[in-house]
């Protein structure tokens, strides 16, 4: 293994052993071989950091380091201080790369100097393997370049969605590797620091290619919305509209761009839960609809994607707290 490999991979280990060998498995079939995989056992209990221990016993590129149990966050910070690559990628304990995935990102980000390089994702469940659509990226397959006022109208379209999961997306290790992931923050980690970062950015670079298969597992926060997840939402959506469009320095068009995305954001994590039967205490309806009433403040409505009925039925619930209104 080099020194300081073009590539190190984050892994944070956690309760992931049914599925690391997969994983494992995607990383050794790899076309592009100068990379390092830091692994860090999150103090699992069912037995993945002796199996991460056997994995590196067998390829030197491994290392692996124990810790106690601190959460997501805290783990990719701990591999973050000990990355030596050029570039920094993830991967999480039960997702898939494509084998040309390190290729493609890091041969697009030396191509065009980008300090984020990007693509898409493969959805599959736990019942299911996932099966890449193809080879690898054609000639013909779009890339997207912005520099910085290119990376504003993407978030004037945030809507559009720029691949803000951190495993979607290649980073410059000298740009981002002093960023912090925010411990303490139980859901939505990759929203939260990829918007964070992108302020530091100089160049984006997006390839409109599946490289990367991500498990959607029934207890993950996406599929299986909770209170708490809610009101994660609710702290990253006013922490981030009050804080990057000055940092970006967007102008008045494109920020009305980027809160109708948060608009659109608010509807799928606040709304449809409650609509889809989520059940709530007292205290986290009252903390919910503070909250809620707290991004009206600074431009974010989720009324605005409620046709009038259902606005009128929104409205009494936040009123009275009755979930039944928004189920109707």
């Amino acid at each position: 293994m080099t020194v300081h490999p073009s590539i190190s991979v984050i892994t944070p280990v956690y309760k992931g052993v049914r599925f690391l060998r997969k994983t494992f498995a995607s990383m050794q079939a790899q076309t592009f071989q100068d990379w390092e995989w830091i692994l860090v056992d999150d103090e699992s209990k069912d037995g993945s950091g002796a199996l991460v221990d056997e994995f590196a016993a067998s390829d030197a590129r491994l290392r692996v380091i124990h810790q106690k149990n601190g959460g997501t966050s805290v783990a990719r910070n701990t591999a973050l201080a000990a990355a030596r690559g050029k570039y920094f990628a993830f991967l999480d304990e039960d997702d898939i790369y494509h084998p040309r995935y390190l290729e493609t990102l890091f041969n697009l980000a030396e191509k065009y100097q980008s300090d984020i390089t990007g693509c898409k994702k493969l959805m599959f469940d736990e019942a299911t393997e996932p099966k890449f659509p193809d080879d690898g990226p054609s000639p013909n397959t779009e890339v997207k370049v912005a520099d910085r006022a290119g990376i504003c109208e993407w978030l004037a379209g945030l809507k559009a969605q720029i691949p803000c999961e951190v495993w979607l997306n290649l980073y410059r290790h000298d740009v981002f590797v002093d960023l912090p992931f925010p411990p303490g923050v139980r859901v939505e980690q990759d929203f939260r620091w990829h918007y964070t970062a992108l302020p530091r950015c100089r160049k984006y670079v997006r390839i409109d290619w599946a490289g990367y298969a991500w498990r959607a597992t029934a207890a993950g926060g996406w599929l299986n919305p909770r209170p708490e997840s809610m009101l994660s939402h609710i702290e990253t959506f006013r922490t981030l509209a009050t804080t990057l469009p000055q940092a970006m320095g967007l102008n008045e068009r494109q920020l009305k761009g980027f809160l109708d995305g948060f608009d659109v954001s608010a509807h799928v994590n606040l709304f449809l839960p409650l609509k889809n039967g989520l059940r709530l205490t007292r205290e986290e309806s009252r903390a919910l609809r503070t909250g809620i009433r707290s991004l009206y403040s600074i431009g974010i409505d989720l009324r605005h994607k409620l046709h009038f009925r259902k606005r009128l039925l929104w409205n009494l619930f936040m009123l009275t707290g009755c979930e039944a209104f928004v189920r109707i």
